[in-house]
């Protein structure tokens, strides 16, 4: 068999040939596939360092590393870009050649604005020395159309909403504040520091102002903001080379009237961003009351408008805008002309006042005393003022008309509606009483009920409310028995959690929800013992007395329903003969004090007492709640903190009456 030669020497040398003029001419370099490759995944890593790498020589002399590293970096953060894709890149043959490549793609940049879709393009280049392909890169390849242009992030603020009072009156609004400064170059700084003593700040705090590295000639320097300054203070002011300015800031209108209502407004914190949402850096959020319980509908939405601009700020392209939105208004209960009625007559005093529309549950105020000035708290408070404010014995800082507190005497009303629903009952039976104290028996040791007006005589339930008798109650709560007594407190609401549109405190009979021996209840039926009652409470329940006897569930905002609590609290005989025992305590016992020709004005007094021991006295805090029986349009329960001096609940019961002097002027 003839055997078939194959010739491969001449093929096995031609492809030896080849390979060595490939391997020497360089072609096996990195390729530009493995350039495109690395470039795009440091971009959409966001690693502007290891980017930096791929970059050619001439583009380096035209952007140096901070150009490309750091402004890239900067306009990333600015955008919020949280995810950068690279797609679909494919070579333009017509605008490549042997030494240059060129690849266009698509560009999906996820930001805090949305979604930014942009045509890309990468430019390679062949250099022969580094035998290697880098990539041509310009301000284009942060964002296409940036070129030499720069991003402008422009925020867009709205109004934050205003608090107004139930006649759209405002409360709290956006008005301005004032500021106090210098022209840097212009001023002479010992003039400045010649008015460390009107400013309320120290020589070296106004020295550090002179020597911060932002301040060039002829701008303006901020020293101090205030609400307002004096009309001789700017003078002074001016005199020394000072101006004032004004700016937007939040206002109250009746000021320290509803610092305890309302709260104020402040710049964020960082603890707050970080529990917020969209909370940024010089943010206004609530810090307290209304500002910070209704934030989320106060507070604006945030807007913006971000673009390319050219050299002179002007606009080249949009990318992303979005109008800002305006916070809601609140719209309270509150009537504002009680409200400052009742803290110019009380502003002096320590204690709390709540008025209340019987017939819906409406605050129509809600009034603690005294109360610091919101402006203290937005413009800066020195640490000196502060203290004076967390020592005063009068608690300044203290928001007391929600705070469970003892009632006093006004308890008797509530042991009198449990007593009369009772079987057995006879509110016109009589009791004799006689001295200054009682005990029940041998058992009370030296503990007895003493009461304030040692009246001797027959008693019936109208005439122990009429002059506030201790002994009455305390002995029609021990026939009724602890159990019966405790029931019908819970029935009037006490020990109930409040689910509302402001935070009431709870109330409870005793500290361990049951009386533990006669002593505790007999206290407890005249307002002592462990009992603890809101101001906000009390009226809510007191206002059932005329309503018909539904207790409605206190509310402020004027958007909440009218909600029925307790239906039906007693029957309206025993309603109706509560109201002539009120109407009584004025006529017969407090004339004097509250008696007024335009009115007839009905009401309960109380006096709780702080003592240690019942042999000692204590400091004494009087009570009055009460309405004008013409009307029958608001109950006013108030209650004045250290009165054993001035009268006890006299003194409670007259002010009363003097709130209602100046209401009855307007």
């Amino acid at each position: 068999m003839k055997k078939k030669i194959v010739w491969i020497g001449p093929a096995v040398v031609a492809l030896g040939a080849a390979v060595f003029l490939v391997l020497n001419s360089g072609l096996l370099q990195k390729s530009e596939d493995e350039t495109l490759d690395s470039f795009t995944a440091a971009y959409e890593a966001q690693d502007f360092d290891g980017m930096y790498g791929y970059v050619s020589n001439g583009a380096k002399d035209s952007y140096p590393e901070e150009e490309v590293v750091n402004r890239s970096a900067q306009v990333f953060e600015s955008l919020g870009v949280e995810q950068v894709t690279l797609d679909n890149l494919s070579e333009s043959e017509a605008d490549s050649s042997d030494d240059t490549k060129k690849y266009a793609g698509e560009l999906t940049m996820e930001t805090a604005y949305g979604e930014l879709k942009r045509e890309y393009e990468i430019l390679l280049s062949y250099d022969d020395e580094a035998d290697d392909w880098f990539v041509e890169w310009t301000p284009d390849m942060i964002i296409p159309g940036l070129a030499d242009n720069e991003l402008n992030v422009e925020p867009l603020n709205g109004e934050r909403g205003e608090i107004l009072d139930k006649d759209g009156e405002e409360l709290a609004f956006n008005g301005v504040k004032e500021t106090v400064g210098y022209t840097a170059g212009s001023t002479n700084e010992e003039d400045i520091l010649s008015l460390a003593g009107e400013l309320e700040m120290s020589e070296e705090s106004l020295e550090s102002l002179f020597d911060q590295k932002w301040i060039s000639d002829g701008m303006f320097v901020p020293i101090k903001d205030a609400h307002r300054f004096t009309e001789e203070e700017k003078q002074k002011f001016s005199d020394n080379g000072l101006s004032v300015t004004e700016s937007p800031a939040r206002e109250y209108a009746l000021d320290n009237a509803t610092y305890h209502l309302l709260g104020h407004v402040g710049e964020v914190t960082q603890e707050e961003m970080e529990e917020g949402e969209d909370y940024q850096s010089g943010d206004i959020i609530g810090k307290r009351g209304i500002e910070k319980l209704y934030e989320e509908k106060l507070r604006p939405k945030r807007g913006y408008n971000i673009s390319i601009v050219d050299g002179n700020g002007e606009e080249v392209e949009n990318l992303f805008s979005k109008e800002p939105e305006d916070g809601e208004d609140v719209e309270l209960t509150i009537d504002r002309e009680i409200q400052q009625a009742i803290y110019s007559n009380l502003e002096d005093d320590s204690g709390a006042s709540v008025a209340m529309d019987p017939s819906n549950g409406d605050m129509l105020a809600t009034v603690s005393y005294p109360s610091p000035s919101p402006y203290d708290f937005m413009f800066g408070i020195s640490q000196s003022d502060y203290d004076a404010l967390n020592e005063d014995e009068d608690n300044p800082l203290l928001n007391k008309f929600n705070r469970a507190t003892s009632p006093g005497s006004t308890q008797k009303m509530l042991t009198s509606i449990i007593a009369m629903n009772s079987d057995g009952f006879d509110k016109d039976a009589t009791r004799t009483i006689t001295g200054k104290g009682w005990q029940k028996d041998g058992s009370w040791g030296g503990y007895q009920v003493n009461r304030y007006h040692e009246i001797d005589g027959e008693f019936d339930l109208k005439r122990a409310l009429t002059y506030s008798d201790n002994i009455y109650m305390a002995q029609t709560a021990l026939e009724l028995g602890a159990e019966t007594f405790i029931q019908g407190m819970e029935d009037l609401g006490i020990g109930h959690v409040y689910d509302t549109d402001y935070p009431i405190y709870t109330s409870q009979v005793a500290n361990e929800e049951t009386i533990e021996s006669d002593i505790q209840l007999a206290d407890t039926a005249y307002g002592q013992g462990q009992l603890m009652i809101s101001p906000i409470q009390i009226t809510s329940i007191y206002s059932a007395i005329i309503n018909g006897g539904d207790v409605y569930m206190p509310h402020i905002l004027k958007e909440s329903e009218d909600e029925v609590q307790i239906e039906g609290i007693s029957s309206q005989e025993n309603l109706d003969y509560l109201e002539q025992a009120m109407r009584a305590v004025v006529t017969e016992n407090h004339p004097d004090d509250t008696e007024r020709d335009y009115a007839e004005f009905a009401g309960k007094t109380g006096t709780s007492e702080n003592k240690v021991s019942q042999e000692s006295r204590g400091s004494e805090t009087g009570w009055f709640i009460g309405y004008d029986q013409g009307e029958k349009d608001m109950m006013m329960s108030l209650y004045v903190e250290n009165v054993e001096d001035r009268g006890m609940s006299e003194y409670t019961a007259g002010k009363f009456a003097e709130i209602h002097d100046d209401l009855n002027e307007e």
